[in-house]
């Protein structure tokens, strides 16, 4: 279970705006309910003739999706036809061995499944088509090969067609692709031949028939006077056409009822500890609509029409209102600078979206805490709505395999969330999860809102990266990369813009100049491994000294840069003592001996206090210290002679 308060579906359907899905969200919403289930809808967007990195990255789902923490899913398979998709996602499916599973509208399937019969679907609109209205030159619009449901209803239109001794004629069958996009080649495809002009086409589904009527009345034919045209599927558009399409409708609703129902059996025999129910195949009839399409007469329409241009009217200035919204929604959010000013351009543009009810932006995290770009088992919440009132940014973190944090979960009603994957090119940042109000189902619209919100995370991802690379650059211009310490540049940098203000407060500092001693000795004799080893050690000495708020830095060659804010001379001693300790205690077990002259500079500053100056007076007071140093050494020499 993804929560301890209800069990939870999993619904997985590809292209969530045709009929068909809708039908699947609106009944398996109602009959979870009813039963007390928590919906999560998995939605990817991808078309079979479309090839672009985002459709190649919606298969993630398959990897994201919780499968093991659902009790159950509902799966709608044909609708995946992208390369790819449908393997992907049975890979998922028969992986895990909790979850119960039922698919609808797919007779292959190795689990539970309700569908059309196919066999038999097709059959009485191909009889009514050869009998009924007489008609000899039949062709069929097919979708693509190795489509089952496809190649079942072709192979009803042959069977019929042999049954009666009709030939096929030259030009009997094209595959197009079962969706909208290929009716002009159709079109040449069957009327190219003057000899052999079809009488009737009958499409392999609705949405195919629609756009080659479209397509034949663009050329000065009519449907059906000159050519007749059926599809099958039933869809929406198919009854409000002009003409209105003879088709053949599937019982989509009684097949999602069936099916959630199906899921709830095997759901409720593993609670009890049952056995599980044998699997089950059921075929459901279809029901053929006499339409105007295939030369049938029918009531008058011109009512049911002007009510149904009214309605389209409303559709399309909706669409036009969303279009200015999108528009402007996408200027928005080019222009984020974080993840919380995303959050506020969602809520700010909240209106734009009158149906949803709760949204949560959810990015995947690495290891370390760090937002990812890619799919991780930690999630950050970057944006919470919930009954359309602002929760914030609230950075909370949860398991993916939850899908949302506790708090987004209601104790005294089933939810229902529609779960977009946010990616673009090679990256996959996180999910939507949006919860719809009651009755309302994504539209279009939602698809191309979550894309937005890709593109405005991927922008934001590309900015965090220079600006990381412009610090990476800037740091390692200040640093002195030896010994990891500032160098002079990096010195300036930290005191400047603070040395104005340390001046008028009259603050106490001190600048102190060291300088290596024995550089070249060391060079001559261990090589400048053997310096670059006594430089590494002045300069971690000098941090382990240090006080916080000190600027650290060396500034050429063996010679080093400290100053210490709020120091006297005591502060001064206190620095030595613990310079020479860590010195002292590298040097018991070293190949060499590591030693500095110092030289402390402390003041109290003055408005016109001169920072060069300052860093000039310890400079002299450390090479009065080099000299007396070498002094004593010298003095030494001669006393053991």
């Amino acid at each position: 279970m993804i929560t301890t308060r209800r069990k939870t579906l999993g619904v997985f359907m590809n292209r969530a705006y045709t009929s068909f899905q809708e039908t699947v969200q609106r009944v398996s919403r109602e009959r979870a309910k009813e039963l007390g289930y928590d919906v999560f809808y998995f939605m990817t967007v991808g078309y079979r003739d479309s090839e672009n990195y985002y459709d190649a990255l919606e298969k993630g789902m398959f990897t994201f999706a919780p499968i093991e923490n659902l009790d159950g899913a509902l799966v709608t398979p044909d609708a995946y036809d992208m390369p790819g998709f449908r393997e992907a996602l049975f890979e998922m499916l028969e992986k895990q061995k909790n979850c119960a599973v039922v698919c609808v509208r797919d007779s292959q399937s190795k689990f539970d499944s309700v569908y059309t019969d196919e066999e038999n679907a097709m059959r009485p609109l191909v009889c009514h088509m050869l009998d009924d209205h007489g008609y000899r030159k039949v062709c069929f619009e097919a979708g693509y090969k190795d489509h089952v449901d496809s190649d079942r209803r072709l192979r009803c239109y042959l069977e019929e067609m042999e049954k009666r001794g009709i030939p096929l004629p030259p030009n009997a069958i094209y595959y197009g692709n079962m969706w909208s996009t290929n009716a002009d080649k159709a079109y040449d495809y069957f009327f190219s031949d003057p000899d052999n002009m079809p009488e009737a086409i009958i499409c392999a589904n609705d949405h195919m028939a629609l756009a080659l009527i479209d397509e034949i009345t663009s050329h000065g034919l009519r449907v059906p006077e000159d050519v007749a045209v059926a599809g099958f599927d039933d869809i929406d558009m198919a009854g409000d056409a002009s003409p209105a399409l003879t088709t053949v409708g599937q019982d989509y609703e009684e097949m999602v009822r069936m099916a959630v129902d199906r899921l709830h059996e095997r759901i409720l025999a593993a609670e009890n500890g049952q056995e599980q129910p044998l699997f089950q195949h059921v075929g459901l009839k279809g029901s053929l609509k006499f339409r105007e399409s295939c030369g049938c007469t029918m009531p008058d329409l011109t009512e049911k029409r002007l009510e149904n241009s009214r309605r389209m009217s409303a559709v399309f200035r909706n669409i036009n209102h969303r279009e200015v919204s999108q528009t402007y929604f996408a200027i928005e959010m080019n222009a984020v600078e974080d993840y919380e000013s995303i959050h506020n351009t969602i809520f700010r543009k909240l209106g734009d979206t009158p149906t949803m009810r709760d949204f949560y932006l959810c990015l995947f995290e690495d290891e370390n805490g760090e937002l990812a770009e890619h799919i991780t088992e930690t999630v950050r919440v970057v944006s919470a709505i919930r009954d359309r009132e602002d929760l914030g940014s609230p950075g909370i973190t949860f398991p993916r395999q939850q899908l949302l944090p506790e708090t987004a979960l209601r104790e005294d009603e089933p939810q229902a969330f529609y779960i977009h994957l946010l990616h673009q090119r090679e990256c996959t940042y996180g999910y939507t999860a949006i919860q719809l109000k009651d009755n309302e189902l994504p539209s279009m619209f939602y698809m191309h809102w979550n894309i937005i919100v890709s593109v405005a995370l991927r922008t934001l991802s590309s900015q965090f990266k220079l600006e990381a690379l412009y610090e990476e650059r800037r740091r390692s211009s200040i640093t002195d990369m030896l010994t990891g310490i500032n160098n002079r540049r990096g010195f300036d940098e930290q005191l400047s813009p603070k040395w104005e203000e340390l001046c008028e407060q009259g603050r106490t500092v001190c600048f102190m100049s060291l300088d290596l001693d024995n550089l070249k000795p060391l060079n001559d004799t261990f090589g400048h491994q053997g310096g670059d080893e006594a430089l590494i050690a002045i300069a971690r000495a000098i941090v382990a000294a240090v006080p916080e708020g000190a600027v650290a830095a060396r500034i050429g060659g063996d010679e080093f840069l400290v100053f210490v804010p709020d120091c006297d001379e005591d502060g001064v001693a206190a620095f030595r003592k613990a310079f020479e300790s860590y010195l002292e205690k590298r040097n018991q077990n070293a190949t060499f001996v590591v030693g500095a002259s110092i030289g402390a500079r402390v003041i109290t500053l003055e408005k016109d206090t001169n920072m060069d100056e300052c860093v000039r007076d310890s400079d002299e007071a450390m090479y009065k210290e080099k000299k007396r140093r070498h002094a004593e050494l010298k003095q030494h020499a001669m006393s053991l002679k």
